[in-house]
């Protein structure tokens, strides 16, 4: 169960989109639960690590973070070894926040285990794994898509 729930962060899936609308959400976004529980589980990151571990750009992770800053989610501050360099960190609410959200995450994923036999809950996440995967490299190639000509029109004045 483990591994499915790396794959969501890992592969910028939103674990979030799963679930019923949830108290929590009344003081955050999906986008920061997804962002509180990447620093649970990578710990302190730079904004460019956090912004690929999202799978996000930087101009908006950077929006996400200043977010989560002034909720007094995280904290920022500059790398003492490169001044241009950001490094983020959850605070203790952030932290209490983020355990809150994983444990829903894991309540849900506790739901497949329950649903499925060991033996299916196991091909379901290599099954899972390998599409991720695939998804990744941008998959098998498409056929050509097929353009409509565009078409004249008259417009009278």
């Amino acid at each position: 169960m483990h591994q499915l729930y790396d794959l969501f962060l890992r592969t910028g899936l939103r674990p979030f989109a799963f679930l019923d609308s949830h108290p929590l959400e009344q003081k955050v976004t999906r986008s920061d639960l997804s962002t509180l529980l990447v620093l649970l589980f990578r710990g302190d990151s730079t904004m460019t690590e956090l912004a690929s571990e999202m799978g996000a750009p930087l101009s908006s992770m950077t929006s996400i973070a200043k977010r989560l800053e002034r909720k007094g989610y995280i904290a920022r501050a500059t790398s003492a070894q490169d001044q241009r360099v950001k490094l983020v960190t959850l605070t203790q609410e952030g932290r209490a926040i983020a355990k809150e959200s994983e444990q829903m995450m894991l309540s849900v994923l506790g739901k497949l285990e329950t649903a499925f036999t060991p033996e299916e809950m196991e091909q379901f996440t290599v099954l899972l794994l390998k599409a991720a995967k695939v998804l990744q490299q941008d998959g098998p190639a498409r056929a050509a898509e097929t353009r409509t000509p565009a078409v004249k029109i008259r417009i009278e004045e």
